[in-house]
């Protein structure tokens, strides 16, 4: 969206339009409160403006761009449009036109509006911005790139277009530029979310990132973002059973809800009372599920960090877990200002929060070794078996295990994120591919649209794979279940450095064995401690060369991956990935021994 002073202050030669003293004044005290940010009231003005002058492309437009600000862009995009009519060669109302029409859906007439704006303003670097977005949603991916980085050349002060830049990189899997973007625009703005989980988010897929790099980084990032929230430190002494309070924007069907929902079904209501922060805007029958397991429900969309704090006070918890970190519904910043004495972080990042007032991150012996010391702000909270218990969707239950039809043909699978899928992850899945003739890989994804899936023909290419050795499926239905694509493959190839752990366990309980390279972090480690847990340790790599050589005398036993993959589902059942009781059990225990031990810390006369 334009900016209100390019909207508002940038165009002389629509006063013209204006009649009369009292809708001068109306529009100075309208366009006061939209600069203030105060929408609902300058949108009440623009209104009082329209009806005596319906015309009035000055009002047409704030009121449209108000509407699009509130987010009812089929509004906004009416009443732009009435504007760009009575003054077609204003590139602001182009512009803000195209990036309503974007929001609302249609990209071929937000791209034909943006085109326009730039066609009368060629250094109009918002368009340039806007248009980059579109195209790259359109799939014209090589265009997108080309005006994003002309948008951070002509406005490289505004931090917008380096986070905008930092996306499209980040979808190129272009990982090393792309965290520079993101840099650059916390070096202009340090107190923006989106491109602090931009940056994060990266480091965690660098191939060769130093662990403990990444980790002071992460304590960097959030002193700087939360380093001035004010901690409480009067928290109420427990009496009875313990509260625990559980918050993420991800109680719906998403990937946490796989591995929260078994927990959350087996808790010890004698020991425990449960309580559920949802930042859920839309609620889905995933979120009616839990709503109903858990004793309070607590709804925190749209409510502001000190006021969530304050809701969690209210509530007495004792204990307070994080299932959300860096990503996009996180709420860190209640974290930090520290509302219960007890905080953990827990499956929904996958790294250190770089929080103070983070005391514990859910671990387990295979991927935190003891041996290895801690890396990061929290004390690391080891949960014997297994950091994680798994339920699979009540659709997956009842669906067949085994390739539902066999020429001898080995099919490799992925149905990782693109951007895991690296020039290193590439290059050693050819290895594989070229050390076994009768082998093919299937790669399907949402993201996996034509130009990517020229883009990693060619990278496999460049190694010497053909692409008739490659089947790249574009998971575009989004009433078709990702589960049913396994049941096209024979294994599995994980991912690294941050590895596929939701997509390893439901490959693992639709009968497809996973080969995984352990990396050096929790995040590279999570699908080898599922393997370890299952008794199939001899899956897991600790090099490259062993990865390959694990996949490829799989893929070359006939025999060896039939009864593996037979009797797959039921070894997924015996194993503590699938023990929701017991591991609902052990997670208990060490939340209430890490409560104690925060317990311990308040001196006596602190009691």
């Amino acid at each position: 969206v334009a900016s209100v002073e390019d909207s508002i202050g940038s165009r002389p030669e629509l006063r013209w339009i204006m009649a009369g003293n009292s809708v001068r004044e109306l529009l100075t005290r309208a366009t006061g409160h939209h600069r203030a940010g105060e929408l609902d009231a300058a949108k009440a003005l623009y209104r009082e403006i329209l009806a005596q002058q319906p015309d009035n492309a000055d009002a047409l437009h704030l009121f449209g761009l108000v509407c699009h600000q509130l987010g009812d862009h089929q509004t906004a995009v009416q009443y732009i449009r009435r504007a760009v009519e009575q003054v077609p060669d204003q590139p602001v109302l182009r512009n803000n036109l195209g990036d309503a029409l974007h929001k609302l859906g249609d990209l071929p007439a937000a791209i034909q509006q943006l085109r326009r704006a730039l066609e009368l303003r060629p250094d109009y670097a918002g368009a340039h911005l806007n248009l980059g977005s579109a195209l790259a949603e359109s799939g014209e991916h090589e265009a997108a790139l080309t005006h994003s980085r002309e948008a951070t050349r002509l406005d490289p002060e505004r931090p917008e277009p380096w986070f905008n830049l930092g996306m499209l990189l980040m979808d190129q899997v272009m990982l090393d530029e792309a965290a520079r973007s993101f840099r650059a625009a916390l070096a202009l703005r340090p107190h923006y979310p989106a491109a602090v989980n931009g940056l994060l988010y990266v480091l965690n897929l660098l191939p060769n990132a130093d662990a403990l790099e990444v980790a002071e980084e992460h304590r960097r990032v959030a002193s700087v973002m939360f380093g001035s929230v004010a901690q409480s430190s009067d928290w109420p002494v427990p009496g009875g059973k313990i509260r625990i309070g559980y918050v993420s924007g991800d109680f719906r069907a998403h990937a946490v809800a796989f591995f929260f929902e078994p927990l959350l079904a087996n808790q010890d209501l004698d020991r425990f009372e449960t309580y559920c922060y949802s930042d859920v805007a839309r609620a889905d029958a995933t979120t009616g599920r839990l709503r109903e397991l858990a004793q309070h429900w607590r709804e925190i969309s749209g409510l502001s960090d000190s006021a969530v704090h304050e809701r969690i006070r209210q509530d007495r918890i004792d204990t307070l877990v994080d299932l959300a970190g860096y990503t996009e519904h996180g709420r860190l910043g209640v974290f930090a200002g520290k509302p219960a004495r007890c905080q953990i972080s827990f499956i929904g990042y996958p790294n250190t929060t770089g929080l103070q007032a983070m005391d514990f991150r859910v671990v387990d012996e295979c991927t935190a070794p003891e041996s290895e010391g801690e890396c990061g702000t929290e004390k690391l909270l080891r949960i014997e078996g297994g950091f994680a218990c798994f339920r699979p969707p009540a659709h997956a239950v009842g669906m067949s295990v085994g390739r539902a039809s066999h020429d001898g043909t080995v099919i490799f699978g992925s149905l990782h994120k693109l951007e895991k899928v690296n020039a290193q992850v590439i290059e050693t899945w050819a290895r594989i591919l070229l050390s076994n003739d009768g082998s093919r890989l299937l790669i399907a994804r949402d993201q996996l649209d034509a130009w990517h899936q020229k883009r990693l023909a060619l990278a496999f290419e460049s190694h010497g794979v053909s692409a008739d050795r490659l089947e790249l499926l574009h998971l575009c239905d989004p009433a078709q279940s990702f589960f049913e694509i396994f049941s096209r493959m024979d294994v599995l190839l994980d991912v690294f450095p941050w590895s596929g752990h939701t997509m390893a366990c439901c490959a693992l309980w639709m009968g497809v064995p996973v080969v995984s390279l352990r990396a050096q972090a929790h995040a590279g480690r999570m699908v080898a401690s599922v393997l370890q847990g299952m008794g199939l340790a001899e899956l897991v790599a600790d090099s490259q060369e062993e990865y390959v050589r694990i996949a490829v005398e799989l893929s070359r036993d006939q025999q060896r991956l039939s009864m593996l993959r037979e009797g797959l589902r039921e070894r997924v059942e015996k194993s503590p990935l699938r023990d929701e009781a017991g591991f609902a059990g052990k997670f208990e225990e060490a939340c209430l021994s890490a409560f104690r031990e925060t317990l311990s810390r308040v001196p006596m006369e602190r009691r």
